[in-house]
């Protein structure tokens, strides 16, 4: 009977294990999504930031040459974000 015992308490180990694995694959997905939205949500920042610096400079009369070209990129790559599922902007801010 020991033999019998060893080899039940191997399998329950072994079924312990992939309950485990399986709720380690679960978690880590978890995480990875989360990374991977908290990098967008940096980049969306990032890139807001730069729009908002070119705006600035437009609006003062300080711009350069390629200003326009770089706004384009930059609301290119918002949308891009966007249409990857992240929320750039409320769709009414302001209220209005």
């Amino acid at each position: 009977m020991g033999f019998l015992n060893k080899v039940k308490e191997r399998a329950v180990h072994l079924k312990d294990n992939e309950k485990v694995r399986g709720v380690t694959e679960k978690v880590t997905e978890k995480v990875k999504d989360k990374v991977e939205d908290v990098q967008a949500r940096r980049k969306a920042n990032d890139l807001l930031a730069d729009l908002g610096r070119l705006l600035y400079a437009q609006k003062t009369g300080r711009t350069n040459a390629s200003a326009d070209a770089e706004i384009d990129r930059i609301v290119a790559e918002l949308r891009r974000l966007e249409d990857d599922g992240l929320t750039i902007l409320p769709d009414h801010p302001g209220g209005n």
